[in-house]
């Protein structure tokens, strides 16, 4: 048995010059094997904004401000399904869905694992679906739209 802390999302990884990334900005527990993902592709994405040819000592507030609004929300919500399916893998389900462990005494087991296992399934489907190479090219728009403006 070992402790796996967890922290609450937060609300903001840039102020100033200043942009947290990867388990500074989200720490995640390892139930996804995503924490060193999302630490590249967060740097994938700062990365290119930085390097981007209209990019001023000036402007680095704006480009980690946009960085933010791209990535944080993502990777808040991979960090929360990694928890969820941690206490899913753990057998406590009763703290993320309390439906499936209601009157699981009773209850079909196969029935519940089934269900345990769709809602794993799900949390997963993020990692199918989304490409930071689309959360790279929406950060360049919001950061060329906003100089142009």
């Amino acid at each position: 048995m070992w402790a796996i802390n967890t922290l609450k999302a937060i609300p903001i990884s840039s102020h100033g010059p200043v942009a947290l990334v990867g388990d500074a900005a989200h720490a995640m527990t390892p139930n996804q094997g995503s924490g060193a993902g999302q630490a590249i592709e967060d740097a994938y994405v700062l990365a290119a904004l930085l390097t981007h040819p209209s990019i001023s000592r000036e402007r680095i507030p704006q480009a980690l401000k946009i960085y933010e609004k791209v990535r944080l929300p993502h990777a808040n919500e991979i960090q929360r399904k990694s928890r969820e399916n941690g206490k899913l893998y753990e057998f406590v389900p009763s703290e993320v869905y309390p439906h499936l462990s209601a009157g699981a005494k009773t209850a079909d087991p196969d029935q519940l694992v089934e269900e345990i296992v769709d809602v794993a399934k799900e949390n997963w489907q993020w990692a199918w679906t989304t490409d930071v190479e689309t959360e790279k090219e929406e950060a360049i728009r919001l950061l060329e739209e906003g100089l142009n403006a």
